[in-house]
């Protein structure tokens, strides 16, 4: 693979301000592009790569927890003429890492890595030879951000009372109907709380503490005549276009809704969520793949917050809802991928002849006892705080906690002995009990003690970077057949080091 080149373009915004540059660096030197390549005509790229980028990434990070993976990497700029000082100050933003091959057009290059650049270190020395080093991330970054930026005013009115100021308004996502929400009370002379920063579909439920507070329903106001209503005692109206609730009572405890959440339409399944979380996070449209919408979970969800919750914590529990993982693919475009045994048919074969390395790493030990929360209560109570009617109750017993646990055992793998298996326990965004069991039957096949008796185990590979291999997508099936270990397995793809441990090879993380 003599003829590839790997290409890294980074944009730069100017510290003196102005319009953003593209920075283009090559690990050797090639001639420019044509005039006729329709990509980049004309391109000048400077040889100043040290080395190729170091890449890594990985559809999780942790399967003992299924926590979200990070693509992340470094590379290393030479700048022995100072030509590249003069962006020190600089902001560098977007950066995109191709392998090309010299002599066909850009567009048949291999996209590696799409992602933003950390601060770059610039390495400025009389004796050594002067560097820059600059480590990157994938678009996850994007998620490090609240979900809520629209915050309480404190002026009265809608805007909330002074108690309300620069407080997160709420957002409610789903099927909420008996997650016991507590919303603020925006306010308090004409009795309106406000259940999410926007329409919703529904208000399924008004309780006090815990019970339904038997209030009858005025209808749905709009606007100006939801305002201006006086509901008698004992009666509510809602304004379901602005998520509003507008109550005449004396509640003797804690006031707390069922709801379905936001409209336009209303949907309560993970993948459409999800989507519009990234929307709502700023990620555009066309960044969005059509996978996450698409995502194939069925489960009826519900999410909600107004503490300001990071865009990370929710996404990461709505896709665990779907054992699913949401990630940006080497483009930078956001996608979900369903986490499954290995599939019957793989989509790549690695044969003997095909390895060039090939290691066990640590792997978790099998689950023993999963349990998977769902029905989450927003608002608990127990004792005093909860209604009278209620105390004795299995109702009551629902409200003390804040989820309930589906529990599924692998007695193979507890046979196993002490210090042989683990307890797998992930709190997800289900509703119903049924939903739980079947995830955590699902987590069981994917995690317990297989059939065979054998526990999964994690591989390192190392194969030639092909343009096949290239095009192998995180979360595919890939069979090893390598006699020599006695292994013919159909393995899970879980990470990619692209470029390592040398420029014309691809190390993989396999699991299973």
């Amino acid at each position: 693979m003599s003829d590839t080149v790997i290409l890294v373009e980074i944009d730069v915004t100017p510290a003196a301000g102005g319009a953003v540059q593209t920075l283009r660096f090559s690990d050797r030197a090639i001639r420019p592009m044509p005039p006729t390549d329709p990509d980049r005509p004309n391109t000048v790229w400077s040889p100043r790569l040290n080395d190729v980028p170091s890449i890594r990434r990985a559809l999780v990070d942790d399967m003992a927890s299924l926590a979200a993976g990070w693509g992340v990497g470094t590379l290393s700029l030479l700048n022995a003429d100072q030509a590249l000082t003069t962006h020190r100050l600089d902001t560098w933003g977007e950066i995109r890492v191709y392998r090309w091959t010299e002599g066909t057009p850009f567009a048949a290059a291999h996209q590696l890595f799409s992602g933003r650049a950390a601060l770059p270190t610039f390495d400025r020395s009389a004796r050594a030879a002067n560097r820059i080093e600059a480590s990157f991330a994938d678009p996850r970054v994007e998620l490090d951000a609240p979900l809520q930026v629209n915050l309480y005013a404190g002026t009265g009115g809608l805007a909330g009372g002074a108690e309300l100021k620069d407080r997160p308004k709420p957002l409610a996502y789903g099927d909420l109907t008996t997650a016991q929400i507590p919303a603020p009370k925006v306010n308090v002379a004409t009795g309106v709380y406000q259940l999410h920063d926007g329409a919703i579909d529904a208000v399924t439920g008004v309780f006090d503490r815990g019970d339904n507070a038997g209030l009858i329903s005025d209808g749905n106001k709009v606007g100006a005549a939801f305002d201006a209503w006086a509901p008698a005692g004992a009666h509510y109206a809602t304004d379901i276009g602005r998520g509003l609730v507008k109550i005449n009572n004396n509640p003797i405890g804690a006031t707390t809704f069922g709801l379905r959440g936001e409209s336009g339409p209303y949907v309560d399944t993970a993948g459409p969520i999800m989507a519009r979380l990234l929307a709502r996070l700023g990620v555009p449209a066309g960044r969005i793949g059509a996978s996450v919408a698409a995502l194939p979970a069925a489960a009826p969800v519900g999410v909600f917050d107004q503490s300001g919750v990071q865009g990370r914590d929710v996404l990461g529990q709505l896709a665990r809802s779907a054992l699913a993982a949401l990630l940006p693919g080497r483009d930078g475009v956001w996608q979900a991928v369903r986490l499954a045994p290995p599939k019957a048919i793989p989509n790549f074969t690695v044969l003997e002849q095909d390895v060039i390395d090939l290691a066990e790493d640590l792997a978790p030990l099998p689950a023993g006892v999963i349990r998977v929360g769902y029905d989450r209560v927003w608002s608990t109570f127990s004792g005093a705080e909860i209604a009278p009617a209620l105390l004795g109750t299995a109702a009551a017993v629902r409200l003390e906690a804040e989820y309930r646990y589906a529990v599924l055992e692998d007695a193979t793998a507890k046979a196993r002995g002490p210090g042989a298996w683990r307890t797998l326990q992930i709190d997800t965004a289900l509703r119903a009990q049924a939903d739980a069991e079947a995830l955590a039957a699902s987590l069981k096949a994917l995690f317990g003690l297989p059939a065979d008796g054998e526990p999964r185990r994690q591989w390192s590979l190392v194969v030639e970077a092909t343009d096949a291999v290239m095009a192998v997508p995180l979360g595919a099936t890939v069979r090893v057949i390598y006699p020599p270990l006695g292994l013919d397995k159909r393995l899970l793809l879980l990470g990619e080091q692209p470029l390592k441990p040398r420029r014309d090879q691809t190390t993989w993380t396999l699991w299973g």
